[in-house]
């Protein structure tokens, strides 16, 4: 079969996959909540409510399209669009299973495409995702909450992606790739990258929350504040789609986590082939999209002023340093380095 057949299958399978996890994940949060706050959550649609984002989507479809009579129509119509476009496109040089070695000897790669420069290609893709919240927020007639809620997360992005990527910089070092398989294929034979990069694992794991702007860094949406902030004026299906491309970054930001200091889909024991290092990779993954909804039950917003503190007198230091220090580990041959 060729290439371009195969890439389009993968293409459409990973498309039909996220969009059933984003589907699980809109019932996961809300009985996960529901459960740290002492409540139901949704149970009367389906076993346990399980058939509720069916009824959701439904409900968004059908759902009357209102456009503010001062909006610029086609920015307005353009964002959401660039929001799930990008997000998608940064799940495809994702692998969400170990590569496969046919008898042929050909590898075969559960990703849509197999980059040599992936990591380079999500961060490009995440700096543009960026434009469909900016676009969203001007684009709405003038109306003062969208407007903040850009102006939120552009300084947020701005600020957070620096230090997710200067974070994720350490590990590149180590390996000397861009390629999320050869980085997990250079963690097989030792420790982990976290073992070695704690300072970068810590940092990246907060620059995450911030990038994908979940709590405590949801300021660009913060509904106490500004009434769900650059997607307020928006409804029906092209509301829905913000949400959408969050659960896809989510997903995504997690999965690189995984890749780049837990080893990917090498596990502390049970070397079992393509069957373990599919659970264990999926294990680990599993773990840090239950961390979002845990610290979405658990911990406050921060004050604006607090989050570009942190990320620019804090993180941003601390991941220049660290990244001084593997730098002068590598050069002067320090064991494991």
């Amino acid at each position: 079969m060729s290439i371009v057949i195969w890439g389009l299958i993968k293409f459409i399978v990973v498309l039909l996959l996220i969009s059933l996890y984003v589907l699980f994940m809109t019932w996961f949060d809300r009985k996960v909540l529901a459960r740290m706050q002492n409540r139901v959550g949704p149970k009367l649609i389906g076993f346990h409510g399980l058939w509720q984002p069916l009824a959701d989507g439904v409900k968004s479809i059908w759902k009357e399209d209102v456009m503010p009579g001062k909006a610029y129509k086609f920015m307005f119509w353009l964002a959401p669009v660039i929001t799930i476009t990008t997000a998608f496109a940064i799940s495809f040089v994702i692998p969400f299973a170990p590569p496969v070695k046919t008898a042929s000897g050909v590898v075969f790669h559960f990703s849509v495409v197999n980059l040599n420069v992936a990591i380079l290609f999500v961060f490009a893709f995440l700096g543009l995702s960026s434009y469909g919240v900016l676009y969203a927020g001007i684009s709405s007639g003038g109306s003062k909450y969208p407007f903040l809620g850009a102006q939120r997360e552009g300084a947020q992005m701005i600020s957070y992606e620096i230090v997710l990527a200067l974070s994720l910089l350490n590990p590149i070092l180590m390996s000397q790739s861009l390629n999320f398989e050869t980085i997990v294929a250079a963690q097989t034979h030792h420790l982990w990258y976290a073992f070695y990069q704690p300072v970068a694992f810590v940092t990246y794991l907060i620059a995450m929350f911030a990038v994908a702007g979940k709590v405590p860094f949801d300021m660009p949406e913060a509904e106490s504040e500004i009434c769900c902030g650059y997607f307020v004026e928006y409804s029906g299906l092209k509301m829905g789609l913000y949400p959408f491309a969050q659960y896809v970054v989510v997903l995504v930001l997690s999965a690189i986590m995984v890749l780049m200091f837990l080893g990917g889909w090498n596990g502390p024991f049970w070397d079992g082939g393509f069957v373990a290092g599919f659970i264990w990779y999926w294990i680990k993954v599993a773990f840090f999209i239950f961390l979002f909804t845990w610290i979405w039950g658990t911990l406050p917003r921060y004050r604006y002023d607090q989050l570009m503190d942190i990320g620019w007198k804090i993180l941003l230091p601390i991941t220049v340093l660290n990244i001084f220090w593997t730098g002068f580990a590598l050069t002067i041959g320090l064991p494991f380095f």
